[in-house]
């Protein structure tokens, strides 16, 4: 009886270690964001997606950075000046006040590739506009490491 119990166990110890393998860099994870709205065109033409207060996107890991294009609103609903911070697997990068809705590029270093093929970017600002929305965040764009 105790053979059975330790090869089951041994079984669903190797199931286990797939799984959380399996889950610490899966390839669908790349076209996963959280806190990004759908797409909208700016008066200029300008092509971006409102951020919630947090927001998440991914980049791949072969990058050496990334540059957001990065804007808020500045209006009766929101006037005052918005803390952001960005940060890439946690760790942070970048930290900036928008004063005004001017776009502004933030280049963001990403870390050494490592052994994932994504790295998670982070965007939290503070306060809010309407409708829980922070920034306007454009094109990004990725520079490879050479």
């Amino acid at each position: 009886m105790k053979k059975h119990r330790r090869g089951w166990t041994a079984v669903g110890g190797i199931l286990i270690a797939g799984v959380l393998w399996y889950l610490r860099d899966p390839s669908w994870i790349a076209s996963q964001t959280t806190g990004l709205f759908d797409w909208e065109q700016a008066a200029d033409g300008t092509r971006f997606r409102w951020a919630a207060p947090h927001a998440s996107f991914f980049v791949p890991s072969d990058a050496s950075e990334a540059h957001l294009r990065i804007a808020t609103t500045f209006d009766e609903h929101g006037a005052e000046p918005m803390l952001v911070t960005i940060s890439v697997d946690d760790v942070r990068t970048a930290r900036l006040v928008i004063t005004d809705a001017a776009w502004r590029e933030v280049i963001v270093p990403l870390p050494p590739q490592g052994s994932r093929h994504e790295r998670r970017i982070d965007i939290h600002a503070n306060p809010t506009r309407e409708d829980n929305r922070a920034v306007r965040l454009g094109g990004v764009n990725l520079t490879r490491a050479p």
